[in-house]
């Protein structure tokens, strides 16, 4: 197995807690009510906040080579995909704005005076919070690791978790009928698991997987080094993924009303 391949399979019931929820079971039957998706929606909208100051926190690590190479760097490689990925969820951030005013969901926690009460977000929220503001940075190999393994995998255990959901989609429906609308089936889920979207995923996993290559073929450390550092990352995230979806028991939002957001990072 590859690198990656061996973090996903290193704990498979981790993996599958972080990619299969009730929310999820919900989402794919068309039970999933606007009050749940709104609180979800509003946590992720948080979440992207978070991974903008990592992205900024990773491309600090990034060192880039004095002379022109012959071919692209894995660091610069790292860099376009980080610069990639700040434009994507610019683009994100006003779909999520667009899809709620179409379909009546709301995209603000409680607040008190401008900021989010922390007991209004989910744990899963809490927890990436602190994994963007606290990756490590300072190792001299690769010291990029741990912020480009947090990043691969949240954003492969989205595309999976998404993918799931549109795999058990029932064929044939368009959405009027569904408890929120038809707002994922026909909005957010064929966002989320398009042919761009795998694409995007996958170059951070070659990414990853060439500077892991590079360092262990110029004895800089040895796989299994790298692979103890990258799995202190992983397993972090799947248990901030697990968290990161609603209680379908709970109550959050009333059901949501149409309101005009103005659109801001």
């Amino acid at each position: 197995m590859t690198f990656t391949e061996d973090l996903i399979a290193s704990d498979p019931e981790g993996y599958r807690l972080a990619t299969q929820s009730p929310f999820l079971t919900a989402a794919a039957a068309g039970t999933c009510p606007k009050s749940h998706l709104s609180y979800w929606l509003s946590n992720d909208r948080l979440y992207i906040h978070s991974y903008i100051r990592g992205a900024g926190r990773l491309l600090s690590t990034v060192h880039l080579p004095d002379l022109v190479p012959d071919d692209l760097t894995t660091p610069q490689k790292l860099i376009i995909w980080l610069t990639d990925a700040l434009c994507n969820i610019n683009r994100e951030l006003a779909f999520f704005h667009k899809t709620a005013a179409e379909y009546r969901l709301k995209l603000n926690l409680p607040a008190k005076d401008g900021v989010v009460e922390p007991t209004a977000k989910l744990e899963g929220l809490h927890r990436f919070e602190k994994l963007f503001a606290s990756f490590e940075t300072g190792e001299e190999v690769l010291p990029w690791l741990e912020g480009a393994v947090l990043f691969y995998a949240t954003e492969k255990c989205y595309l999976d978790a998404w993918t799931g959901v549109k795999d058990a989609l029932e064929p044939g429906k368009d959405g009027s009928d569904d408890a929120d609308g038809g707002a994922l089936r026909n909005a957010f889920i064929p966002n989320w698991t398009n042919d761009d979207f795998w694409q995007f995923v996958n170059a951070m996993r070659v990414t990853i997987e060439h500077g892991v290559a590079e360092a262990v073929e110029a004895g800089k450390a040895s796989e299994e080094e790298l692979k103890k550092r990258a799995l202190a990352v992983w397993n972090q995230v799947l248990l901030a993924e697990k968290e990161f979806w609603p209680d379908m028991t709970k109550e959050y939002f009333g059901e949501a009303e149409s309101k005009v957001i103005k659109f801001s990072v």
